[in-house]
């Protein structure tokens, strides 16, 4: 091998090094905001400062087997409204049932997070809340 084919050889090697990087640079980042960037929890309490989000969840760290039974039941109850959906024959009323079920378990868990919002914004200084942003119509994206 010539000194200026192995020149080549470690240019060539190095630059796939590099494209290879990039694209894990890009896949890992991808992975990230997918992950926790873009839930929906997470999305809405952007629109607070850090020092307010961080007593959000001490709070509801605080309460974490509430907050934690809520989910369940939220869990559980779409769970049985999908089963009334799939339902062969389909029972329109006891879908209705499951649905209103549903609607009932994700008022109390919004209770439940907007309790522990309200207390820490009660808490928290007057310069703190004027930081507060309005999120926008981001939940209209794609309509």
């Amino acid at each position: 091998m010539t000194a200026g084919s192995r020149r080549t050889t470690i240019v060539v090697l190095s630059i796939c090094l590099l494209v290879s990087l990039c694209f894990n640079l890009f896949a890992a980042g991808a992975f990230v905001a997918t992950r926790w960037l873009y839930h929906p929890l997470a999305a809405a309490m952007l629109a607070y400062p850090p020092s307010l989000r961080q007593d959000v969840r001490q709070r509801l760290a605080a309460e974490r087997e509430k907050v934690r039974t809520a989910i369940i039941d939220l869990h559980d109850s779409r769970q049985r409204m999908f089963a009334a959906m799939r339902a062969e024959p389909l029972d329109k009323e006891g879908l209705q049932r499951a649905m209103a079920d549903v609607r009932v378990k994700t008022t109390e868990l919004q209770a439940l997070l907007q309790s522990a919002l309200a207390a820490s914004v009660e808490q928290a200084p007057a310069s703190e809340r004027q930081k507060i942003q309005s999120p926008g119509l981001g939940l209209l994206k794609g309509f």
